[in-house]
């Protein structure tokens, strides 16, 4: 009898130690994991995303800035590496969903991209910021001035004698100069192409006539730059939106609650001044939580 007892007894031992560590496994936080480009604005979106989710949740959230481009984002999120990355329509229309139809709206791109994630790989996307990032030429505020340039239509005139600069492979991705230019039907005198950030400095330098730049670039405001109007809209919209995993939508769904308060609040002027800062050496997070703060999203 007396060892049935201690039998009994010790079996109810294990099970209260076992539901210890069960109880001690479950009150573990939670980590969810994002990723972006080292990019101004994308650099900036994730610490948003930061700080709402750990102000909002008891996740633990971590960031990871260093890939290289989008298609390694997506490829990432594939393989369960990350659970939200900001990123922009345009580049995922075309990269990921090979998009080759007529251009869209706005919203018709955000859709589009939305509905194809969703059906292809069970992914999903937070309401758009509001902002939208596209391909931009510019001229000095001085050469528009002078020759009154308001749209790319403009440039016919001029640009069988004056030099374009773009990013590597502008001059030969059909989404790029050779579609613009059928579109337009306007050729330029030559299309240089350089790393991104040497293209301000060679149209500040007057080494180039027109430079091809992201809408909500800083520099654009900086350097005294116009842009002019894509009257006959050959670039694809490039609205800034958070991409959510599989697992978040299914564990975690809160979370895409949270990143949709983001939805719509941030303008090309907005996201123009942010940028701004952190080319300037502003720590993101500071820039992240003052914006936040300034929209009612932080106390």
């Amino acid at each position: 009898m007396r060892k049935k007892s201690f039998r009994m007894l010790a079996m109810i031992m294990v099970l209260v130690m076992l539901g210890v560590g069960f109880a001690g496994c479950s009150s573990e936080k939670e980590e969810l994991n994002l990723g972006g480009q080292n990019v101004n604005e994308i650099v900036i979106l994730i610490n948003m995303a930061k700080l709402l989710i750990e102000d909002q949740t008891d996740y633990e959230v971590t960031l990871n800035t260093e890939f290289n481009g989008s298609s390694v984002l997506h490829q990432a999120m594939e393989q369960g590496e990350i659970d939200v990355y900001p990123t922009w329509t345009g580049t995922q229309l075309t990269g990921i969903l090979r998009y080759e139809g007529e251009n869209m709206t706005q919203q018709d791109t955000y859709d589009y991209v939305k509905n194809g994630f969703e059906e292809e790989f069970n992914m999903t996307w937070s309401e758009p910021f509001g902002f939208n990032n596209t391909y931009a030429f510019v001229v000095k505020n001085e050469i528009a001035d002078q020759y009154d340039l308001e749209t790319c239509s403009d440039l016919a005139e001029y640009a069988p004698e004056w030099v374009l600069a773009g990013d590597e492979n502008f001059d030969t991705r059909q989404d790029a100069y050779p579609g613009w230019s059928e579109a337009y039907g306007i050729e330029f005198a030559d299309v240089l192409t350089m790393q991104y950030g040497l293209i301000y400095r060679a149209v500040d330098a007057d080494e180039v006539d027109v430079a091809v730049a992201y809408s909500t670039d800083s520099r654009i405001e900086s350097l005294g730059l116009t842009i002019l109007e894509d009257d006959k809209e050959f670039f694809p919209a490039y609205s800034g939106a958070y991409v959510i995993s599989e697992d978040v939508q299914e564990n975690y769904p809160e979370v895409i609650e949270i990143l949709n308060q983001l939805g719509g609040t941030i303008d090309n002027e907005q996201m123009v001044s942010l940028n701004y800062r952190y080319d300037n050496g502003e720590d993101p997070d500071i820039i992240a939580k003052d914006f936040l703060t300034e929209i009612g999203l932080l106390q």
